[in-house]
């Protein structure tokens, strides 16, 4: 089974931007693991960015990558973030490893990086997983390509619902 990914945990409310915060203050990388400690003194409220991800992100599910989707993540990632890209040619070809890190401690690097991961879910798998859930609405991707419910709470109470309409 997949773990489930930051941007979802986010949306669904899992995790918090403490959380988040907690967890970037411990990476190995310098001014990302300064940019988290400093911002967990006064964490960044950020309420607003996921109304707006979870309106992307149910768009996306709807039709698909376009332009306005591709703009979203981009105005959060260019402005704060760094990508590193690193490429070595071994035995069984080419390994490719991408990684980022805080460029603007004051840009919205912490929506950055929920968008970044985002895209590197989208690259690894997809679209066809991300699914929103019949019964409560919440958007999942553990359950495969066909599900159509987050749980089985959910989808037991779709069958008892169905019942009391016959």
């Amino acid at each position: 089974m997949k773990n489930t990914p930051l941007f979802l945990r986010f949306l669904n409310r899992e995790t918090s931007v403490l959380d988040i915060l907690s967890s970037f203050s411990k990476v190995e990388e310098k001014t990302t693991a300064e940019a988290a400690k400093a911002a967990l003194d006064n964490p960044p409220d950020i309420e607003e960015f996921r109304k707006e991800l979870e309106e992307a992100v149910r768009d996306l599910i709807k039709e698909g990558l376009g332009d306005e989707f591709k703009a979203f993540v981009n105005h959060y990632m260019e402005s704060s973030l760094e990508e590193d890209i690193h490429i070595e040619n071994g035995s069984f070809g080419e390994n490719r490893s991408q990684t980022a890190r805080v460029k603007n401690p004051s840009g919205p690097w912490v929506q950055g990086f929920i968008c970044y991961n985002l895209c590197l879910y989208i690259k690894a798998f997809g679209l066809e997983e991300l699914k929103t859930c019949k019964v409560c609405g919440k958007i999942f991707n553990h359950k495969g390509k066909w599900a159509a419910y987050c749980s089985d709470l959910c989808k037991s109470n779709k069958k008892q619902s169905d019942r009391k309409q016959d």
